[in-house]
């Protein structure tokens, strides 16, 4: 009866496994999702700030009222269109506000503001492997930095309405600084990404290997593991039905 009872507890474990790893591979399939909705948003973003770029060097460069009046309003819808990004959601849920449902970047009257908080997601994808999944507005858009990306931005157009060469170079230094924030984001984005897609590969074997062992188990033969346990039934109700009988009084018990 032992080895049938150690082939069932056996068949539960590799269960147990099998549906583990499938836990985790669901895991990993919503951290890619959300991983790659947040490339495509910075990659949006890296693109706008370096049109950005191209506008303050021209904008430094030519110093016509009208040249830099154009290109003020060029770079105030280009700053709405980074706000649509930094407001980007996945499944109802803001992408850069950690574990806040509001939008991360709002104007509240003349100042750029983060709603957002430090929130991470975090998606365990393999028996030892946590990844967060997530970047927050605050790292991604310079909300700990002394100035932000929005705020730049309106201090550019500011400089470009006034005519003002030094506020132009000034914004220039500090788009650059905004676009290495972002790379540096990207760069972040990129490293869990390889880490949830060799955690994905690493599942996707476990679990082949996984429900290799479980077929070999349910292919062995049952009527033998049957005929075992009914044989090791039968002993143990001999085993009962002598001890019965070896209890029982007998004739000398009885004259007493």
């Amino acid at each position: 009866m032992g080895s049938f009872v150690s082939l069932y507890a056996t068949f539960s474990g590799r269960q147990a496994a099998d549906g583990a790893c499938q836990q985790e591979t669901r895991n990993a399939e919503d951290g890619t999702q959300w991983l790659d909705l947040t490339d495509t948003a910075l990659q949006g973003v890296t693109g706008r700030l370096r049109r950005v770029r191209e506008l303050a060097v021209r904008g430094a460069t030519f110093t016509s009222t009208d040249e830099r009046t154009a290109i003020a309003a060029e770079v105030d819808s280009l700053k709405d269109d980074l706000v649509d990004l930094a407001n980007s959601r996945y499944q109802g849920r803001p992408l850069f506000s950690g574990f806040s449902a509001a939008d991360p970047v709002q104007l509240c009257g003349a100042a750029w503001t983060c709603t957002g908080d430090n929130g991470a997601f975090n998606r365990r994808v393999g028996e030892n492997e946590v990844v967060q999944v997530n970047l927050t507005a605050d790292q991604v858009f310079g909300f700990t930095s002394p100035k932000d990306m929005f705020t730049t931005l309106d201090d550019f157009v500011g400089a470009l309405n006034v005519n003002s060469q030094a506020g132009i170079d000034i914004a220039l230094g500090e788009i650059d600084t905004a676009m290495d924030t972002v790379l540096t984001s990207l760069s972040q984005l990129g490293a869990a990404t390889n880490r949830v897609e060799y955690a994905k590969t690493k599942s996707t074997e476990d679990l082949r290997t996984i429900r290799t062992n479980l077929t070999e188990i349910e292919d062995l033969d049952r009527s033998e593991a049957i005929l075992d346990l009914q044989l090791q039934e039968t002993a143990y109700q001999w085993t009962l039905a002598a001890f019965a009988r070896s209890s029982q009084p007998s004739l000398v018990d009885f004259l007493r």
